[in-house]
C-alpha cells in the first residue's frame, strides 16, 4: 500500500506564470467549474487565507521566499481543477481511493494544532485536498498503465494519472474565472489581460507588495 507523503508546502504544484492583480478582493460568482463541481470565490478566498497562512509559515521556517496571495490563489486554483477532474474521472471508472491513503493522521492534526491554532481546521482542508488528488491521480494512473501502484513507481502513475484527469478537464469543459491568468487546465493563458509573462514575474519580489497582497504566517512557539 502506499504511504501518504509527509506535510509539504504545496508551492511546488503552482502554475510557472503567476497573477499578480486583483489579489484580496471578492466577485460574485464561481472561482472555478468542472462539471458539476464548483469552488466558488467566496470558498477560495477561505482556502486561500489557509494558504498564504501554512505557505508563509513553511517559508520563513526554511529561509525561502514567502508568496505572494495572488501566487497562493493559482495554486488553489490549479488544485481545485486537479481534484476535480480526478474525481469526475475517479467516479466514471469506478475508482475509489481509500480515506486513510490521503487524510492527516493523529500525530498530523495535533502538530497543525499547535502551529496554526484556529487556522489548523483550514489547513488541514487545503492539505487534505492536495493528498487526496495525488492518491487519486496515482490510482488512475495505475488504471491507465494496468500497472499495480508501488513506492517506487509512484511518481510515474501519478503522471500519467495527471495526464488522464487533464483530458476529463478538456472533456467536461471546465472553466476557470479570467482574473485568475490561467486556463481550465491550470496553465497560464497568455490571451488573459491579468497574466503576466514568466519573466517578469521572476523579478518580483512578493515583499516589495502591497501589505494587502503578501502572505503572513503564524510565529513559532519554539
Amino acid at each position: 500500500m502506499l504511504r501518504r507523503p509527509p506535510l509539504r508546502p504545496l508551492l511546488a504544484v503552482a502554475a510557472a506564470s503567476l497573477a499578480l492583480a486583483g489579489c484580496g478582493t471578492t466577485f460574485p460568482g464561481d472561482a472555478v467549474v468542472v462539471g458539476d463541481s464548483r469552488l466558488s470565490l467566496s470558498q477560495l478566498d477561505t482556502l486561500a487565507d489557509a494558504g498564504c497562512t501554512y505557505l508563509a509559515t513553511a517559508a520563513t521556517s526554511q529561509g525561502s521566499q514567502v508568496p505572494s496571495q495572488g501566487q497562493v490563489r493559482q495554486v488553489i486554483v490549479t488544485q481545485e481543477l486537479q481534484l476535480a477532474g480526478a474525481r469526475s474521472l475517479a467516479e466514471e471508472r469506478g475508482i475509489a481511493v481509500p480515506r486513510t491513503q490521503w487524510a492527516l493522521g493523529a500525530d498530523d492534526l495535533a502538530q497543525l494544532e499547535t502551529m496554526f491554532g484556529d487556522h489548523a481546521d483550514d489547513v488541514q482542508e487545503i492539505l487534505e485536498r492536495d493528498f487526496e488528488s495525488q492518491a487519486l491521480r496515482t490510482a488512475i494512473g495505475a488504471d491507465e498503465t494496468g500497472t499495480a501502484p508501488t513506492q517506487a513507481n509512484a511518481e510515474q502513475l501519478m503522471q500519467a494519472g495527471t495526464t488522464a484527469v487533464t483530458e476529463e478537464l478538456r472533456r467536461v469543459d471546465a472553466s476557470v474565472d479570467p482574473r485568475f491568468g490561467l486556463d481550465a487546465e491550470g496553465q497560464p493563458d497568455a490571451a488573459l489581460s491579468l497574466s503576466a509573462s514568466r519573466e517578469q514575474l521572476d523579478q518580483v519580489d512578493p515583499s516589495t507588495l502591497p501589505s494587502n497582497q503578501q502572505c503572513r504566517g503564524v510565529e513559532s512557539s519554539e
